[in-house]
């Protein structure tokens, strides 16, 4: 073989091993760090936690809202502004007793079962923002207001 031969092609995994291998960094004589960031880092919606939502007695009346700023909280994002009819009958309605106590999820997963099946979660990453639009608006293009 001549030295002008092309290499012998990588495999598909090889790539990502060695740079894995790069990614992790001795911090003491038994200890390793990885500095690849979590997925939760990377992706605040993504993050497992759990919220106990606490009104002032068991008939305060929680909403929506509360349950989805709640779940949003620390997260970085923040809810669309209620703008339509429907979105401020959305956030006002009640929030079920079974989410003042909820979790291990992940946040995104408990805000799209907070919302329930009528509303579709759509995320802005630019102004890290979730909002909320009912299937029936996205299915017949007609918007409420």
């Amino acid at each position: 073989m001549s030295a002008a031969s092309p290499a012998h092609p990588q495999p598909p995994g090889a790539t990502q091993a060695a740079q894995a291998e790069r990614d992790v960094i001795h911090t003491a004589r038994y200890t390793l760090v990885n500095l690849t960031p979590d997925d939760a880092l990377r992706q605040p919606l993504h993050q497992i936690t759990r919220h106990t939502l606490q009104g002032h007695t068991k008939s305060a009346r929680l909403t929506r809202g509360d349950g989805l700023h709640a779940w949003l909280a620390g997260t970085g994002y923040g809810l669309c502004l209620p703008v339509s009819s429907d979105s401020r009958l959305f956030y006002s309605s009640p929030l079920p007793d079974v989410w003042r106590n909820a979790g291990p999820m992940r946040v995104e997963t408990a805000l799209q079962a907070i919302a329930g099946l009528a509303w579709k979660m759509t995320v802005d990453e630019v102004s890290r923002t979730v909002c909320f639009v009912p299937y029936w608006q996205l299915q017949s293009g007609v918007v409420r207001g």
